[in-house]
């Protein structure tokens, strides 16, 4: 048991505008560090600084010190949309500003959990509740977008746009009138690496928090 504790890591988080201080002390602590093929942490053996999410990623291979060089001093306006069946929130922030949100919720999901896109393509004929299963979810895509191109009229389009999207769900997303107001594969529109649940304005503001922490790996 001793044992396993030392070998475990100390894990310490910090939000994105303390980046460049903790980069400076990493890189001081690890000199030989460097991004990692994703760039989305720098490692020195065991050690490890995980960059928030919200920040550009490194270059892979790139040293600390060059990275910090060009951390931002404003992460400017983001967009983050969770979408799942029967269910989206969407929330549009500048900085850390939350300046508008939304959660809709339709009726999508059969009686055994399987959601009806999913299921029609393992089953026969629709009948009536499965027809108003799919129609609900057309409409919650298409209310979704609406919203969306909405805030990008009044506010401006966002710098960054982060999704959670099942894979299934995305080419129904762009394929639906209208479209989302952003490029599916547009520079700056990146996927949230993190398992999320049910969307809801909860949800959506536990996902905006990870987005906007860093961790530190370190060995004790």
């Amino acid at each position: 048991m001793a044992d396993a504790q030392e070998q475990a890591p100390r894990r310490i988080r910090f939000g994105w505008p303390d980046t460049q201080e903790q980069l400076a002390a990493f890189g001081q602590a690890f000199p030989d560090a460097v991004a990692d093929p994703m760039g989305r942490a720098f490692v020195a053996g065991a050690a490890r600084l995980w960059l928030p999410f919200l920040l550009p990623t490194a270059l892979p291979g790139e040293r600390v010190a060059a990275y910090t060089g060009r951390v931002p001093e404003r992460i400017g306006r983001h967009g983050v949309l969770i979408l799942q069946a029967g269910a989206a929130a969407l929330g549009y922030w500048d900085e850390d500003e939350l300046l508008r949100h939304r959660a809709i919720k339709k009726y999508v999901v059969r009686g055994q959990g399987k959601a009806q896109p999913t299921h029609k393509k393992t089953r026969g004929k629709s009948r009536y509740g499965s027809r108003l299963r799919l129609q609900n979810w057309q409409r919650l895509m298409v209310q979704t977008n609406e919203k969306l191109a909405g805030w990008w009229d009044e506010l401006g389009a966002p710098e960054q746009v982060f999704f959670a999207i099942p894979v299934r769900s995305r080419a129904e997303l762009w394929a639906v009138t209208p479209p989302p107001p952003f490029p599916r594969d547009g520079a700056g529109v990146r996927r949230i690496p993190l398992h999320v649940h049910v969307p809801d304005h909860q949800e959506l503001l536990r996902v905006r928090r990870w987005l906007g922490q860093g961790r530190l790996e370190v060995p004790n």
